[in-house]
């Protein structure tokens, strides 16, 4: 277990309060808890100007996040998703309505996301290089993942919903899960009831809140995850908490053409917290300048971030 200081826990507190006070799905509950929150310790005001401070600074969404009257909150949401991030596609959250596709194949490309309603009224959200294809029959439905991430709010029908990638299964009636694949390796996560899932070691029930991890070579593990965080990529954004500039700049790279190169190993596990747009590795290099004592060089067609020995 790690033990942080109280500065730490309520600085990383103010950064998932940004963060969920700019979401497209804010509610008055939000806002209600925000302010109570907020008016708890005097020290979490500061925290907040702060974390609002370096969101400006990098070029976040400029919009006071603070509650404000229904019209407003209802444009800010707008471009909160909007703001998601240079060069990502944000379809269907901005009243375009549900897309479709032919042959059954819905795919996305670098930088791209979008939404589709399959035949059977299954919702599926499809992340950055993501390609998926449907088929179904009077016995089953069967969704395939070839790669990238999908979010797939299961219809209820009497047909059991199938999904496939790679040597892995899972199979459920209804509900809702998130599934990534990165080449061999496949998470699957139960957001709304639960899933059988089939890997080459063993069956496994995944009740709601729950995620597996499976890899060759590795035994299957299970944990529980930040579920806002784990989600957050579907309002345009990435939750890192206390992970290395390794596992995030890995994770900003799968949304852009222009790499973010981490050019020496002090860097690379440097640890951080906070929220960042996709999409926007210009943005995230700015920032790790303002947290970290690291150095940012831009170069064509890449950004490189070394330990700063000054």
């Amino acid at each position: 277990m790690i033990f942080r200081s109280k500065p730490e826990s309520i600085n990383r507190q103010a950064a998932d309060w940004l963060a969920r006070l700019h979401a497209d799905d804010r509610s008055v509950h939000d806002e209600a808890d925000f302010r109570a929150w907020l008016g708890a310790d005097p020290s979490r005001a500061r925290a907040f100007e702060k974390a609002s401070g370096i969101w400006d600074a990098v070029g976040g969404l400029r919009d006071d996040p603070r509650p404000a009257p229904p019209v407003q909150r209802e444009q800010t949401s707008r471009r909160a998703v909007l703001a998601g991030g240079a060069g990502l596609i944000l379809t269907c959250g901005l009243g375009l309505g549900w897309r479709h596709a032919h042959a059954g194949v819905y795919q996305t490309d670098l930088g791209e996301q979008r939404r589709f309603r399959l035949e059977d009224s299954t919702r599926i959200m499809l992340d950055t290089s993501t390609r998926v294809r449907f088929t179904a029959d009077a016995s089953r439905r069967l969704l395939t993942l070839t790669s990238g991430r999908v979010d797939i709010e299961i219809a209820r029908d009497a047909r059991p919903f199938v999904i496939e990638a790679g040597d892995t299964s899972a199979v459920m009636q209804s509900g809702r899960l998130d599934l990534r694949r990165d080449e061999h390796a496949v998470a699957i996560t139960a957001i709304q009831g639960s899933a059988s899932v089939q890997s080459v070691r063993a069956r496994t029930v995944l009740a709601a809140g729950n995620r597996i991890a499976m890899e060759p070579g590795r035994n299957d593990r299970l944990d529980r995850p930040e579920i806002d965080d784990l989600l957050a990529w579907q309002s345009g954004r990435l939750a890192f908490r206390d992970e290395t500039v390794a596992q995030a700049v890995a994770e900003m790279n799968r949304y852009t053409s222009r790499e973010l190169v981490v050019s020496d190993p002090n860097a690379a596990e440097m640890r951080l917290s906070g929220v960042y747009r996709v999409g926007d590795p210009e943005g995230f290099a700015r920032s790790l300048a303002i947290l970290l004592p690291v150095a940012i060089a831009e170069e064509p067609g890449r950004i490189r971030i070394s330990a700063d020995h000054r």
